[in-house]
């Protein structure tokens, strides 16, 4: 990544899924992207950079508006609901000239010069300020804001709030639930509403999380409302604030910037010092120990050897940004920036590849993060701070010199308005990027030491990904074994129903052929009866062809039998050889084959 040809550039790092980086269409990875600079912008001034859900904004110095990544709310402003995978300019807004721009995680606010509000996007919940919960696909002003002009705008994931420019009153509007709104209640506000409990307050500036607010007030007081899970209103508890409350514990510490992510909070101080509170895993306390939430404000340790200039809190992750133009980030997942498998999420750690780089700002989103790269402003910044210390010590001098001129000394530096007067801060790095001289002792060590234990948190780090991914092999084993046996369950089960259905015709069928069968022999049963009947009547035989079971037995003697007929007629026929045989007739005949053939039929 070089300097761009412009006096500053867009630079981007994290996921590219949705083409939040601007870099073009890239295959999907499963690393992040190292930080790079964005080429469709190379020859546009940058001077704000936003980011989103999974998109991201910039405003040039001459006031025009680019966006890209994801658009399916119609949060870039195209007028469509596609992907944009390069930065292109918001063509409804190129006759304004935009100031500030603030992304949500669906929608988007943009004042311009003359202080009109536009949002657009997702509609949901009245965010947009529009009076509905339609979805705007062009920026479109927000009517009720036409007679204020607006300074600031700060867009959450499900709510909006804005400063007004002449009298610093702040309203808000969107989803009420958990009194992010500040109103007292939990109503919902489809237009902006004006916050009461912030009268007669100078707030300087305002941010909007996943579902609290917070805003810096009178005497660099921070203020905190809405869902306190995790603890991220800073108030010692984990309960829900319905209107603006100060965090005691940073009273005094002159906050001049907050950030908020959906379930984590940070706030710098006018001396340079990171405090981080709420949900653990993303506050940069791990080199203290095993991290747990914070539910009052804590100082990033971390980050106590250097001067911090700007913060930003994206959806699990922080980054900050030094006076001499490194990255810091920290986090719990690698898309926080420093795309090194070796480094530890959650503690702060610079990201080698943007040393020397002049970042002045970065703005963090879901999976990626934007940041602004401006060498001139760097140096604008070096030299009053530079300036403000030889002030400093210019009055000392004179303090000095002249005990009576002590009034006349404070008058003098209160006319500097030197902001770090109290307490001088030198920057780690010079113009050349190499350490500048004069370290004390005790911050090597302190560097030796955090290095130190940045190694062991290293290795720990290692073998608990070695444990992991066997885990995730076994996990994988055993979820292949449960598909292949819940496969064959189905296809076992899809048998057995088969099976019943089968085993319920078989019966069927056998049943019916049963009954068949029982009809058929009744049926002969009844065939044979009549024709044994039709027998008798035709031969006049007795009792001995019926059949042995409708014989009934008798105990009475049977008379003795008379000679049979042809017995006397053979003994007739022998005295008397010229009497002939009796012939059958023709139905004595008919009958006997009839019966033959009943006998011989089977």
């Amino acid at each position: 990544m070089g300097q761009s040809s412009t006096t500053a550039g867009a630079v981007v790092w994290g996921s590219s899924e949705h083409g939040q980086l601007g870099i073009g269409s890239l295959p999907t990875e499963d690393k992040a992207v190292a930080p790079r600079l964005v080429e469709g912008l190379r020859s546009v001034p940058v001077k704000q950079v936003a980011s989103g859900g999974f998109f991201s904004a910039a405003v040039s110095e001459s006031g025009e508006l680019y966006t890209w990544g994801h658009g399916k709310d119609g949060q870039l402003g195209h007028g469509d609901l596609k992907d944009v995978h390069m930065p292109r300019a918001v063509r409804s807004l190129q006759s304004k000239v935009v100031r500030s721009v603030s992304c949500g995680e669906h929608h988007v606010g943009a004042v311009s010069e003359v202080g009109i509000l536009y949002t657009w996007g997702r509609g949901q919940n009245g965010r947009l300020g529009h009076g509905g919960h339609e979805n705007e696909l062009l920026p479109k002003p927000v009517e009720t804001m036409s007679g204020h002009a607006v300074g600031l705008v700060a867009c959450g994931e499900f709510h909006t709030a804005c400063i007004l420019q002449s009298t610093p009153h702040v309203y808000s509007w969107g989803l009420g639930l958990s009194g992010r709104l500040g109103h007292g209640d939990e109503q919902d506000r489809q237009t902006p509403a004006f916050v009461e409990a912030l009268t007669g307050m100078q707030v300087s500036t305002i941010a909007c999380g996943g579902h609290h607010t917070a805003a810096v007030g009178d005497h660099w007081q921070v203020m905190t409302w809405g869902g306190g899970a995790f603890g991220k209103l800073g108030h010692g508890n984990r309960l829900a604030q319905s209107t603006p409350k100060v965090v005691v514990a940073l009273q005094g510490q002159r906050v001049t910037q907050v950030s908020l992510g959906p379930h984590h909070s940070a706030a710098l101080t006018q001396k340079g010092e990171v405090y981080t509170w709420g949900q653990a895993g993303r506050l940069g306390h791990a080199s203290q120990g095993a991290e747990v939430d914070e539910m009052i404000p804590r100082p990033v340790a971390a980050l106590s050897h250097v001067t911090v200039a700007q913060i930003s809190c994206g959806h699990s992750h922080c980054c900050a940004v030094t006076e001499s133009g490194d990255v810091w980030a920290w986090g719990n997942s690698r898309t926080f920036g420093h795309t090194e498998q070796s480094a530890y999420p959650n503690v702060p750690t610079i990201i080698k590849v943007l040393a020397g780089k002049a970042i002045i700002s970065v703005a963090c989103g879901v999976t990626h993060n934007v940041a602004l790269s401006d060498y001139r402003r760097l140096t604008r910044r070096g030299a009053l701070s530079a300036s403000s210390i030889a002030g400093k010590k210019r009055i000392e001098d004179e303090a000095r010199r002249s005990v009576e001129s002590k009034k006349e000394v404070e008058a003098q530096a209160k006319a500097l308005s030197v902001p770090d007067i109290e307490e001088e801060r030198t920057l780690p790095w010079d113009g050349d990027g190499s350490p500048e001289k004069g370290k004390c002792a005790s911050s090597e060590r302190e560097v030796a030491f955090l290095s130190s234990e940045l190694k062991a948190y290293q290795e720990q780090t290692l073998r608990l990904a070695k444990l992991l991914q066997e885990t995730r092999t076994k996990l994988e084993t055993l979820q292949n074994e449960n598909s292949f046996l819940k496969s064959e369950l189905e296809v076992m089960h899809q048998c057995s129903n088969d099976a019943d259905e089968r085993l319920d015709t078989l019966r069927r069928h056998f049943n019916e052929r049963i009954r068949e069968m029982e009809r058929r022999y009744n049926d002969k049963e009844r065939a044979w009866r009549e024709t044994f009947s039709r027998l008798r009547l035709h031969l006049g035989v007795g009792a001995g062809l019926e059949p042995p079971e409708e014989e009934e037995p008798s105990n009475e003697e049977e008379p003795p039998a008379e000679p049979p007929v042809e017995a006397t007629s053979t003994a007739t026929a022998t005295s008397n050889p010229r009497v002939p045989e009796p012939v059958p007739d023709a139905g004595a005949r008919a009958s006997r084959a009839g019966l033959g053939a009943l006998f011989t039929t089977p």
